[in-house]
């Protein structure tokens, strides 16, 4: 069990698995100035294994915001490109771990996906081809936005996608690179140090797996049944919004039905919400920039 871990199991207070379920939305924000990093991220993890997807989906974009910094950049959240192992280990470490393909924010991720939950991504800060297509009322030719474009009612401001929480999650991350302007003094970072390009390496290798392996299946909490899935909803495109074109990856399942289907078609859509994030640049645009 690594210190971080530990420290988690040992701070656990029987008390408060046994209060009433509902999230302290305020203490965490208020522990998020007052508290050392990583008694956060312990305080996180118990809320994260103790509450159920009805109570943390309310607080699941301030964290993922809390992390990667807010869109206009004002917030600068964990400030993973800047941050590196040499410099900083215990920190490092510990964001490393929180962050992980099987890590604790990850189990929250497939927590509110199992129950279908939606979060509004404004479509003013997606690149800009995309973005100008979407205020065109023209859908880009990525099923990645497919049946997501949410018109605001009359008299109401600004287009938002209705995001799963893993397509919020990787939204975020995406866009960070540019959103979390370098601190002074950190212009001269190797990328091979940053915590943020070792995640992209990471969760490239864990949810784009070579041909043949199978991605690891969903399991919000350790040892507990894993949630299936929130049902996919076909990449068709809406009526005048484009042409449908199919997945880059070889096992493509938007129309598998078949109840004897391949097994790691159910954990596919993963890895096609990643390749597609790619695929419209949210990476390489940030990175060009």
């Amino acid at each position: 069990m690594t210190t971080f871990r530990r420290g988690v199991a040992e701070w656990r207070s029987p008390s408060l698995r046994r209060a009433t379920l509902w999230v302290p939305q305020a203490s965490l924000k208020a522990d998020s100035v007052n508290k050392p990093f990583a008694q956060r991220c312990q305080d996180l993890v118990k809320v994260i294994e103790d509450f159920p997807a009805k109570e943390l989906h309310a607080i699941f974009p301030w964290l993922v915001e809390s992390i990667f910094g807010s869109l206009d950049g004002v917030l600068v959240g964990w400030n993973l490109r800047c941050l590196q192992g040499r410099v900083s280990p215990v920190e490092y470490s510990i964001a490393m771990e929180f962050l992980d393909p099987g890590g604790p924010m990850m189990k929250l991720v497939y927590k509110l996906q199992a129950e279908d939950y939606k979060f509004d991504f404004p479509v003013s800060y997606l690149p800009g081809p995309v973005k100008a297509s979407i205020q065109e009322r023209v859908l880009p030719d990525s099923p990645l936005y497919h049946n997501k474009v949410q018109f605001p009612p009359t008299g109401g401001l600004g287009l938002n996608l209705a995001l799963n929480p893993f397509e919020y999650y990787m939204f975020f991350f995406a866009l960070s690179l540019i959103t979390q302007k370098p601190l002074p003094g950190t212009l001269h970072i190797r990328t091979s140090d940053c915590a943020y390009f070792i995640l992209v390496d990471r969760y490239l290798s864990w949810f784009l797996p070579t041909e043949g392996s199978v991605l690891p299946a969903l399991s919000s909490s350790p040892g507990g049944p894993n949630p299936s899935p929130a049902p996919r909803t076909p990449t068709m495109p809406f009526a005048s919004y484009g042409l449908h074109h199919t997945s880059l990856l070889k096992r493509h399942i938007s129309h598998q039905t078949s109840v004897n289907a391949d097994p790691a078609s159910h954990e596919i859509w993963r890895s096609e919400t990643l390749l597609q994030v790619s695929a419209r640049r949210l990476f390489s645009s940030s990175v060009s920039k």
